[in-house]
Order: C-alpha cells, then sequence, then structure tokens
C-alpha cells in the first residue's frame, strides 16, 4: 500500500510515472480517498500562498495574448537587400565613388531650337548673370 501511495504523491507533484501503477493505486478505495485527501489539501496549501503573493485581477484587465507577427522579419530582409541593391548599382552606374570635388568652372550652354517656321528677331539686349558669393556684405 506505501508504493501506492508514492505514486500518487508522484502524480500529484507533476512527476512521470508508470501508468499501469496509477490504475493499480486509484483502483482502490484507499488510494482514492487518499488521491482527493491529498490533491484538496495541497489546492489549499497553493491557493493560501498564492492568494497572498499577488492580488486578483479584474477579467477587463486581462489582454488578449497577440500572435507574434512573423511576416515582419522578412519584410525587414527584402527592404534591407532592396536598399544594398540599390546601393551596388548606383555604385556600379556611377563608374566607382563619387567624387567629393566641384569643377572650377561651368561650360557655357548653347541653346538650339527647332527650326521655326517665321524667322526670330535678333536680340537688342543680351542679359548675363554671374553669381558669385559676396562676403563683403553684412545680413544684418
Amino acid at each position: 500500500m506505501e508504493t501506492s501511495l508514492q505514486v500518487i504523491d508522484a502524480f500529484i507533484d507533476g512527476e512521470r510515472v508508470d501508468p499501469n501503477a496509477l490504475k493499480a493505486a486509484l483502483a482502490e478505495s484507499a488510494g482514492r480517498d487518499y488521491f482527493v485527501d491529498v490533491w484538496l489539501m495541497r489546492e489549499a496549501v497553493h491557493g493560501e500562498g498564492a492568494a497572498d503573493a499577488t492580488p486578483p485581477v479584474a477579467p477587463a484587465a486581462v489582454l488578449p495574448r497577440r500572435e507574434p507577427r512573423r511576416w515582419m522579419v522578412p519584410a525587414a530582409a527584402a527592404i534591407a537587400g532592396a536598399l544594398v541593391g540599390g546601393y551596388a548599382m548606383g555604385y556600379r552606374t556611377m563608374g566607382g565613388a563619387p567624387s567629393s570635388t566641384v569643377p572650377a568652372q561651368t561650360p557655357a550652354i548653347t541653346v538650339s531650337g527647332p527650326p521655326s517656321a517665321f524667322p526670330v528677331p535678333a536680340p537688342t539686349r543680351v542679359i548675363q548673370l554671374e553669381f558669385h558669393p559676396d562676403t563683403t556684405a553684412g545680413g544684418d
């Protein structure tokens, strides 16, 4: 009888037990009575300690469990791949690293339009604009 009660104790503690030994222990009326007594006693002990440790939570305060967003990892990988690929294509298209030097003078651009149906008169005045930073004038 001692071993059947030990099997019941192990089962209630959550340990792995032999199913046939547990069936044999619960087949006896003394084993079933012991099972109920130990179950109620452990529930009372665990319930008493748990009630002191944590306050009861209202059902409305319990948040539903959210599923993990499994699509975020592939989306982040696709975005990172697109960025790296775009950088590599720009690097190859530009023929290497972009130069940081600015040309000294911009060449003059002559615009020639399509041939017109009627003659265009010659300009009477030509205005030429040059942009230089003005370091003498104070912006105060």
